[in-house]
């Protein structure tokens, strides 16, 4: 792997990625989330003018969901970067956080794919009658079940398990190999015990505050 890839400028690529969710998440907003799907969603449940405010209320605040996409990505990028460092750290390789910063943030674009293919589903293949339809996740094991018949403490976990996130282990293993000149199953094996072992916890931590908060 050329050495050269590790020298971007950071700033104009996490912009790029920033601004890539940005337009994925404006492109679901204006696309989906219309007046009429909250009345669909909500019209048997609720009365017209409770509808109208939620409706009301979206549209005020959503850019405050714009405003959290770098912190989100930027927590992201942390999370697994902090797993590598630690994994690294164990076996006595040396190697700069900065590095490993850039291995994950390079390796974030995955997630870029995975919400533009989601997108092109939800467009083209998908029909869109209420809010929870929104949230699929493509190509996962959670879409081989329906969704009333998987208990909610393994909602989570299920999405987890999908053709993406195997595709980022995959990237990361690739570049790590990269920049730590070890061979790509050394690196797999890396990620595995350490961004693996990490997202396993960070799993046992949500199904702990989904039993504990429904």
């Amino acid at each position: 792997m050329d050495k050269h890839i590790f020298e971007f400028n950071f700033a104009i690529f996490f912009s790029i990625i920033v601004g890539l969710y940005i337009l994925l998440t404006f492109s679901v907003n204006y696309l989906f989330l219309t007046e009429g799907l909250y009345y669909q969603s909500f019209g048997e449940q609720l009365a017209v003018d409770r509808i109208e405010k939620m409706f009301g209320d979206f549209q005020k605040w959503q850019w405050i969901g714009y405003v959290f996409i770098p912190i989100v990505v930027i927590i992201r990028v942390s999370f697994t970067a902090v797993c590598l460092y630690i994994g690294c750290f164990l076996a006595n390789s040396q190697v700069r956080f900065k590095n490993l910063f850039k291995v994950s943030l390079l390796a974030d674009f995955v997630f870029v794919l995975a919400g533009i293919t989601k997108l092109i589903i939800l467009i083209f293949f998908k029909d869109v009658s209420k809010l929870d339809d929104l949230q699929f996740q493509p190509l996962s094991f959670l879409e081989l079940f329906h969704r009333d018949s998987v208990d909610k403490l393994f909602f989570y976990p299920f999405s987890l398990i999908n053709v993406f996130e195997l595709l980022y282990w995959l990237v990361l293993a690739w570049l790590l190999s990269g920049l730590l000149k070890k061979p790509f199953e050394n690196s797999l094996k890396r990620v595995a015990s350490s961004y693996g072992t990490g997202l396993l916890l960070w799993v046992l931590f949500v199904m702990f505050l989904t039993v504990n908060l429904t």
